[in-house]
């Protein structure tokens, strides 16, 4: 399966955004590194080397290794991730070219960042350089394609991500061009050319889970806080409503006692006695005349 569309580009100033260091330096610091490393070694045609690493760039693995131009275009190439199928031409046409292996591991987010993606297998990739037979590399890129059949990269340490989303194939090629495609197996992508590799998912598709559970806990935690207050509120105005009450009655009982007698759950006073004698209108009369 090819590449489907549609696909991305991004210009060398947006690409900037994109990479804490570009491709393209990545690919010469790592070139000089393995020329460098092999330098005064001998030097056998269709053996892989290991190359070393400085200590600064622990994690990354990288390997090189040299073909003539006619065995990779009768028998293709099967190492790592990578499977290159028969028929690989290289342009321009040399008698021998060597390939070299990157996998970025821990580094992979540092160099490659796709916004709204993210990555869940490392970066890996491969380049073509000239080869002679005095030098393995001497870091002149030079473009494979193939004639028939397609170029297979395999994603062996995938990390975990949800069961429902399928992971995307994305290309990064030399001139900063972003492509996405389908698997054609699981975490098996294909390609007609020499590029970075890894494999994505949508960063909006796990991020909005993650925000609606986040929600939710909040949610459920300023209910049962606001719940709490208003318990508490409500408490405290019977206890103030108890003690207004209560002093109340201490004041009624201090300056007069009077009978109480209750209605319903309130204590009320009640006078027994009449002080003042009411006097009728005929009786002043009678006692005192007109």
């Amino acid at each position: 399966m090819g590449w489907v569309h549609p696909w991305f580009s991004f210009s060398m100033k947006e690409e900037q955004e994109f990479y804490l260091l570009g491709h393209e330096s990545l690919d010469n610091l790592l070139c000089k590194q393995a020329t460098n490393d092999m330098k005064g070694k001998s030097i056998k045609t269709g053996i892989i080397y290991n190359i070393s690493i400085p200590p600064n760039m622990t994690g990354m693995e990288v390997s090189v290794v040299r073909l003539r131009a006619f065995s990779i275009w009768f028998r293709g190439l099967n190492h790592s991730f990578l499977i290159l199928p028969p028929t690989i031409v290289a342009q321009p046409s040399m008698k021998r070219i060597a390939i070299l292996y990157e996998n970025l591991g821990k580094w992979s987010n540092l160099y490659f960042n796709i916004s709204n993606y993210t990555m869940i297998a490392p970066i890996v990739g491969f380049t073509a350089y000239s080869s002679s037979d005095k030098e393995l590399l001497d870091c002149e890129k030079i473009k494979i394609g193939t004639q028939g059949g397609n170029i297979s990269i395999w994603f062996r340490n995938v990390s975990s991500h949800p069961k429902n989303v399928t992971p995307l194939c994305v290309r990064v090629g030399d001139n900063g061009m972003v492509e996405f495609s389908n698997m054609t197996k699981p975490y098996l992508c294909e390609a007609q050319s020499q590029g970075h590799y890894t494999l994505v998912i949508p960063t909006s598709s796990s991020s909005a889970k993650e925000s609606s559970k986040l929600w939710w806990v909040l949610g459920f935690v300023i209910g049962f806080v606001v719940l709490a207050l208003l318990a508490l509120i409500l408490v405290a105005i019977k206890i103030i409503k108890r003690r207004k009450i209560k002093e109340m009655e201490k004041v009624s009982e201090v300056e007069e006692a009077f009978d109480t007698f209750w209605i319903g759950d309130t204590k009320l006073p009640s006078a027994t006695m009449i002080r003042t004698q009411p006097s009728l209108e005929n009786e002043y009369h009678y006692r005192f005349g007109n």
